[in-house]
């Protein structure tokens, strides 16, 4: 009995033993270090090059890139590209293919910078793509307020200058994002949603200034332009497209909502609760700025 005792306290001694000479040797062995929330992933190496946009590549663009809604500020939505012809476009196929993840109608064009795809989509979101590999680089995300009448979730697009790119969020947020990381640079609110105003039009830059206006005619909003420093994101100017009662012009103003009355009798919308309204309808910007 004895004999047996001693064996069992031998085991369980040669046990411990073995034990914690495991622990110590995996103690010296380099552990590797713990992933952070904080650690960011790395660059891709198209992004580590990017290309900053300058204010003469936006009034003369490369023959490769579209880096403005209509590519140019006179609006012609031409590309000098050569390469494909009347003779074969017939024979084109997909190279590649990527799914946004939203369903809804997508309206921007892409903007291109040397290779770097820009892409916004409804659901306040933006895409950058490897233009060549259709690789997703990163993706920017804003959440739309619960409490948001939002009559049209899409987006016409982005703009793009310097190291930014430039989105008009849904609820009229205008966002700086760094064109390398989809970080956001800065915000800023160019008005209310609570008040009936959205944004899916794609801002236009031009000599430093970000310029956007709002939709919401349909909401009874008084339409309007505003500019935004580029760097910085304070507000530089805003400029109504309707008068104020008072101003001139504004003697046409209760023909025109009494026309609108009229064609939309009997329909459901939140405008209509005041015939008051003299912003009816008012020349709201819901495509872009120079159109």
């Amino acid at each position: 009995m004895q004999g047996k005792h001693q064996l069992l306290l031998t085991f369980a001694a040669t046990t411990l033993a073995l034990g914690l000479t495991t622990i110590m040797a995996a103690a010296q062995q380099p552990q590797p270090p713990l992933p952070t929330p904080e650690t960011p992933p790395p660059v891709p190496p198209i992004l580590q090059s990017y290309k900053p946009v300058t204010q003469d590549e936006l009034r003369q663009p490369a023959d490769g890139d579209w880096l403005m809604f209509r590519r140019t500020y006179n609006g012609w939505g031409y590309s000098p590209l050569s390469q494909i012809t009347a003779a074969n476009v017939g024979g084109l196929k997909p190279v590649w293919t990527l799914a946004t993840g939203q369903i809804e109608g997508h309206q921007a064009p892409p903007i291109v910078n040397n290779g770097v795809m820009f892409v916004a989509t409804p659901g306040n979101q933006v895409l950058a793509i490897d233009a060549k590999k259709g690789d997703l680089l990163w993706r920017f995300k804003r959440p739309i307020p619960e409490d948001m009448l939002l009559l049209h979730p899409t987006s016409r697009g982005v703009a793009l200058y310097r190291d930014k790119v430039f989105f008009a969020a849904a609820d009229a947020v205008l966002i700086a994002l760094d064109a390398k990381t989809g970080k956001e640079v800065w915000k800023a609110t160019v008005e209310d949603y609570t008040h009936g105003y959205y944004m899916s039009l794609a801002p236009l830059v031009a000599d430093g200034k970000v310029m956007v206006g709002a939709s919401g005619g349909e909401l009874g909003v008084r339409g309007f332009i505003a500019a935004f420093d580029a760097e910085t994101g304070k507000p530089v100017w805003k400029t109504y497209t309707v008068p104020a009662p008072g101003e001139p012009g504004s003697e046409n103003l209760a023909k025109r909502r009494s026309m609108e009355d009229r064609r939309r009798s009997g329909m459901d919308y939140r405008y209509l609760r005041s015939r008051d309204q003299y912003q009816l309808l008012g020349n709201r910007q819901w495509r872009s700025v120079d159109g």
